[in-house]
Formats: C-alpha cells, structure tokens, sequence
C-alpha cells in the first residue's frame, strides 16, 4: 500500500520567517519540519501537514511556509539557501525541472528503499521521469499536468489530428472565429510549445549533459510554429500571450482551438455563469489529445506540476521523508485534484468517482501523461530555456533551419562553459 500514512518579496519574508522559527523539539517536544512552497487557494496542502502532523504521534510537526509567484525568485531562493547548507528548509515544493539541478550539485537527499517504493507507486510515467536523475530518485510526485486540446464543437465536427490538419481546419473558418490560440509570449510557456512539437515529432532538445541534439524534428517544431503564426489564424497577440490571454480569447469566441492546461474547462464553465458569450463557448467545449506532429506518432507533451524534495541540509531528513509520504497520500491527491484544480500523479486516482466528475476528460489527461515527456532534463536548464527563447522568437519571424542552427551553436557554447 502506497505511503502509509494516509512573488520576490513574498519569498524573502518567508525565508526571513523560516530563520525566525528554527528547529524546534528542543524541549523534546515534536520536531518542526519547515514546508516551503506554494500554499493551495482551498487549503488541502495545510490540511495534509495538520492532519500528518497529527498522525505523526508527537515525531513532527510540519509548518508551512509560503512563496510568491515568481518562479525564478523561488529558484533563486532554493539555489542560494541550499547552497548555504540551510537547516531551516526541511521540505521543498521543486518545479518538475529543478530535479537533475539540485541533485548534480549533491543537495537532496535521494530516495532508497521503502521510501523509493512508496514515492514511485502507482505513479504515472511522466510525473516518476521527473523526480528520476541517473537513474536514481530524488523526489517524490506531487502533482502533474498536461496540455490538452480544446476545441469549439459547434464550429469543428471532428477535432484535427495533426498541426497541419488543426491548420487546414482553422484556415476553412472566418479570420477571428477560427483562430489557433498559443502561448507565444517569450517565456517559459513558449518553451513548453517548442519542446511539445519537437518531442511529439520523435527529437529531443538536449542530453544530459546539455549537449544540443536537435535533428530534422527540430526544425519541423519550429516550421510549425512558424506556420501558426502566419497563417492568419492566430491571435494577432500570439508574441505576448501566455495561458490567460488564450484562455480568455477562447472564452470571448475568437477561436476555434486551443492549447492550454486543464484549468481552462473550469474557468470557462465558472465564468459561463455571468456571460453569455462564454456560456455559449462552454456549452460546445470539446477535448482532444494534443495534435500529433506525424500522422502515425502519437504526441509527446511536456509536463508541469511540482514535487516534493529533501534537503539533505535539513534537521532530520529521514522524518521530512515520512511527513512528505504522508502529504503526497493517495488521500491527499483526491483532495488536491478536488478541490485545487491539481492533476494527480497516482494513476488509481483517475478511477475516483468524485475526480471524475471534476476532470470528465481523466481518461485522456491519464492518457497524455502516460506518454508525456518532461521539459530539456538537465543540471543546465535555467540557460537552456533562454537559449530557446532567445533563439525562436518572436514566432512570426522564425526562419526554420536558421533557428534551430542558431540554438545549436548556443547550446553548445553553453555545454562548454561559455555565454553566447
């Protein structure tokens, strides 16, 4: 049975809190395990660390530490207090890309054992790719997502396949209603497109060691970028927009497709209550698999989601090994999935009635993540992004084969130590 037991300046305030509260259990009381981390709007996580340090008979109490927004301040505050050898940071909420980062440079503590067992039972392959590095664990899933399709069925009587059928289709349709919406914007969310595309084409982005090996599925990737953006039907913000902006250009009626998160069918069926314009878009919502980039290939998408890792800087690593088992529980899925919007990284979880009816589309998001593929997977990750970045956009300019040789060589001066 799995695990027995059942912003900057918002991260500088929380790191200084951390400081303030200290170890604990000098008296011989519990010992307090610092959780630092996002905090869920509904409250499931603080739930769990009550309910866990509950159960834990007087071994531990977990308290919790917020952050902000701002993924790259909540890395920099990781990197540098981990590298400190900071004793206050006993549990830590990762990004699923932290992974071969913070264990290359010997920071947390890897999973062995039982405690291997309970972290990677049940859990779909995405979400245990993710917490694997060298073939060893240094993690444990917490939980996961995917990029789906979305579709208006009213305008579309069969969702596309491919990119280039999902291009035809939308190209049958009046300019506005039968745009493509994207996250174009130069950030993390256009990397996630560009690694979607090239792993789904069979290619890969980088090895290990952060050596490009980006082949003809590369510059395909960035063709098909390149074709959405000028097809004259994407938004005419492709090159600044992120999740919300497509989501809201979706819900407005001003597109007949659309690449997002599962978070986007909840938001459209809640504000379909106060407009009638997205109650129209969300009566005929549909869902597919992403589109494929070869017809006989099925799509391979990049996941998101986040993990739950062990300093080994912190006070007793072994028992924040017990306290995050415990929050991460087959229970504490259901919860999150529930009530947070937070797909589950427990492939048994897809079976619950009550998630069900959340995710009416469980089968296929279980589907997806089953062939799903973690973003480029290496120590170097926070300069290979930018490479990419810097690299492809903005998405109407791309020129195919000069892109993908551009970051080539960008990569490569990276892999050797260099600034390009």
């Amino acid at each position: 049975m799995r695990r027995a037991s059942t912003g900057v300046l918002v991260v500088l305030a929380a790191a200084c809190a951390i400081v303030v509260a200290g170890c604990g259990g000098s008296s011989g009381g519990p010992l307090t395990l610092n959780y630092i981390g996002p905090i869920d709007p509904a409250g499931t996580n603080t739930k769990a660390a009550a309910e866990c340090s509950k159960q834990s008979n007087g071994q531990y109490k977990i308290a919790m530490f917020p952050v902000g927004n701002s993924a790259d301040a909540t890395r920099e505050l990781f990197v540098r207090r981990l590298a400190a050898g900071d004793k206050n940071m006993d549990i830590i909420n990762m990004d699923t890309i932290y992974t071969p980062e913070f264990a290359e440079a010997g920071w947390m503590k890897e999973m062995t054992g039982a405690d291997k067992q309970d972290a990677l039972d049940d859990v779909l392959p995405g979400p245990a790719a993710s917490v694997t590095w060298k073939g060893k664990v240094y993690g444990i899933p917490t939980n996961t997502n995917v990029q789906l399709l979305w579709y208006r069925k009213d305008l579309v009587p069969k969702p596309p396949k491919t990119w280039d059928e999902m291009i035809a289709m939308a190209k049958k349709l009046p300019a506005g209603e039968g745009n493509i919406l994207e996250q174009g914007q130069k950030y993390e969310g256009y990397v996630v497109w560009f690694n979607n595309l090239v792993a789904s084409g069979g290619g890969k982005i980088v090895n290990a060691e952060g050596r490009p090996e980006l082949n003809p599925a590369a510059v395909k990737a960035a063709q098909i970028i390149h074709d959405v953006a000028t097809s004259g039907r994407s938004d005419s913000a492709l090159s600044t927009a992120q999740e919300a902006q497509a989501q809201l250009a979706f819900e407005s009626g001003k597109g007949a497709f659309e690449l997002n998160w599962p978070y986007v069918w909840a938001a459209a069926h809640t504000d379909a209550k106060t407009d009638k314009t997205t109650a129209k878009v969300a009566a005929n919502m549909g869902y597919a698999p992403y589109p494929r980039v070869n017809p006989d290939e099925p799509s391979h998408v990049s996941i998101g989601g986040a993990n739950l890792g062990i300093p080994k800087s912190g006070k007793n690593p072994e028992l924040a090994t017990k306290a995050a088992l415990c929050m991460t529980s087959k229970k504490w899925q259901e919860q999150e999935a529930i009530n947070e919007g937070l797909p589950p990284v427990m492939n048994s979880v897809y079976d619950n009635a009550a998630v069900r009816k959340v995710y009416p589309f469980a089968d296929l998001l279980r589907d997806q993540l089953k062939t799903s593929v973690v973003r480029p997977f290496t120590p170097a990750y926070a300069d290979v992004t930018l490479a990419i970045q810097d690299s492809l956009h903005p998405p109407a300019g791309i020129n195919p084969t000069q892109a993908i040789d551009t970051l080539k060589s960008r990569l490569n001066t990276l892999a050797d130590g260099g600034m390009y």
